[in-house]
């Protein structure tokens, strides 16, 4: 695979892994083509990406290019029960990643289901002339639009948690 190195990337290299500027895109390609794929995340910034990890650095490629976005150091703490450890938190990034295909889809029907009802109560309000209907039809869509927020807000948490234990498994991939 070939791949490509931001800026940022070789930045980081320079400054986290002290490695000399003219050497530093070939060596973040070189500690690649032995990092594991952990998982795809979303970042913090909102993004999906992918999470590679291998000899104590991480690397956040973007999701449709094969980009490094960002590397930054795994620190193994636990080496005597580094197997265990990791066996037990790839099985909770499984448990996260289920969840998570789960709650995606469950709530992707809810919100199919909710902008059905808000379209037919604001077909309802724009063809009622009397005002309590219509002020009725503004409260169930405020009502809806809430809902779908807090759907979204879900999906969200559940990314952010898979976000931290996909960090946590690079960790203790060596």
């Amino acid at each position: 695979m070939k791949i490509s190195v931001t800026q940022h990337a070789i930045d980081a290299a320079i400054s986290r892994f002290r490695v000399d500027r003219r050497i530093a895109e070939e060596w973040i390609r070189s500690g690649f083509r032995q990092a594991r794929f952990v998982a795809d995340i979303i970042s913090e910034e909102g993004n999906p990406c992918r999470l590679f990890a291998g000899k104590h650095v991480t690397f956040i490629l973007d999701a449709r290019e094969d980009r490094v976005v960002t590397i930054y150091p795994s620190e193994v703490r636990a080496l005597s029960v580094r197997e265990k450890v990791e066996s037990i938190i790839n099985r909770e990034l499984r448990k996260i990643e289920r969840k998570e295909s789960a709650t995606v889809k469950r709530n992707h029907l809810s919100r199919l289901e909710l902008n059905v009802e808000r379209a037919a109560c604001l077909l309802r309000a724009e063809k009622s002339r009397s005002q309590s209907v219509k002020l009725a039809m503004q409260a169930r869509i405020a009502a809806i639009d809430e809902y779908l927020t807090q759907l979204n807000e879900d999906i969200e948490k559940i990314r952010h948690e898979k976000r931290k234990i996909a960090k946590a498994v690079a960790a203790y991939v060596v």
